[in-house]
């Protein structure tokens, strides 16, 4: 009775690799280093929009609106960050600057909510304005 040889087979070293998985790497070692700025771009842009939300959430005005200005002149038609910055002038008693960049907005559609949000705002504004000028 002979004993089954129960050892595995060692492993086989690869000598040659197709052309076309050496023509795939490469196409992806291409593709990556050529999106690699972009994914760079925007890691530090989400990493600016959460600094400036955490800037206006504890009160730190100024630096939010430091911060979303430089968003937004990345992002010229990101409506998000046009009413972030109309928010942080309004909060920081910036009111010119705050009903500068609220009109940027005028027109543009949004949920009812951030409308109402906007035009209180707008509101508080005028009367504040006028209460001045009294």
């Amino acid at each position: 009775m002979q004993q089954a040889d129960s050892a595995p087979n060692p492993p086989q070293e690869v000598t040659h690799i197709p052309l076309w998985v050496k023509g795939l790497v490469a196409v992806s070692v291409i593709l990556f280093a050529v999106d690699t700025p972009n994914f760079m771009s925007s890691l530090s842009d989400a990493i600016q929009k959460n600094r400036a939300e955490k800037a206006y959430q504890s009160g730190q005005y100024a630096q939010a609106i430091d911060r979303y200005k430089d968003l937004r002149s990345r992002y010229p038609t990101d409506d998000n960050f046009i009413k972030q910055l109309g928010f942080s002038y309004y909060r920081a008693g910036r009111y010119s600057e705050a009903l500068d960049t609220f009109n940027l907005l005028a027109g543009i559609k949004m949920p009812k909510r951030e409308a109402e949000e906007i035009n209180a705002a707008i509101s508080d504004i005028a009367t504040k304005l006028n209460l001045n000028k009294r």
